[in-house]
């Protein structure tokens, strides 16, 4: 699967809020907490071959990622799995020499129009935020095209304009905010 998606900075998270659930169908509130690692040798490269170990309520995932973006929005080609428990995963990660370098708390609201998935929330040390995405199931230009369009429809119904896209990824926010782990 590709996900298609894009994040936006808002001001007025309750008013997109509810902007939003007058035309999605609410999903649930969430409190994500992640944690991206890297070996030693990609500290050059951070992201590119790094992994996020995610808390999400009493489940645990670690997902990698291909990211590219392309029409100002990521596409990723994303592979997870889940772990029994995030704490000894990430001890056998520091085990085998990974480093932890950012860790990022997600809390808000999710919802779902037609397949696309629309989360507002505040990132913590950065603000508000909006991201939709969807999920494509091949990488073949006209679906991805389609894809970007509703992603782009779904912003605007959210009243949050273009200009507030960020294409920069929360790894690198943090890290220019100075709140890397160290």
């Amino acid at each position: 699967m590709l996900e298609v998606e894009l994040k936006a900075r808002i001001g007025d998270a309750r008013a997109v809020e509810e902007r939003v659930g007058t035309w999605a169908k609410f999903v649930r509130r969430f409190d994500k907490r992640d944690a991206y690692w890297h070996g030693p040798e990609w500290r050059l490269a951070r992201g590119a071959k790094g992994f996020r170990v995610r808390v999400d309520g009493d489940k645990a995932v670690v997902t990698f990622k291909t990211k590219r973006a392309e029409g100002g929005m990521e596409l990723n080609l994303e592979r997870e799995f889940e772990v029994s428990d995030a704490d000894a995963f990430e001890a056998l990660a520091e085990r085998i020499g990974c480093e932890r370098f950012i860790r990022k708390r997600k809390t808000g609201s999710a919802w779902e129009k037609d397949g696309t998935l629309i989360e507002v929330m505040e990132v913590e040390g950065l603000g508000a935020f909006i991201e939709i995405e969807r999920l494509v199931d091949e990488d073949e230009p006209a679906a991805i095209a389609l894809a970007q369009g509703m992603v782009r429809a779904a912003l605007a119904d959210a009243g949050v304009p273009p200009e507030a896209v960020e294409s920069r990824t929360y790894s690198e926010l943090l890290l220019a905010a100075g709140r890397g782990d160290r």
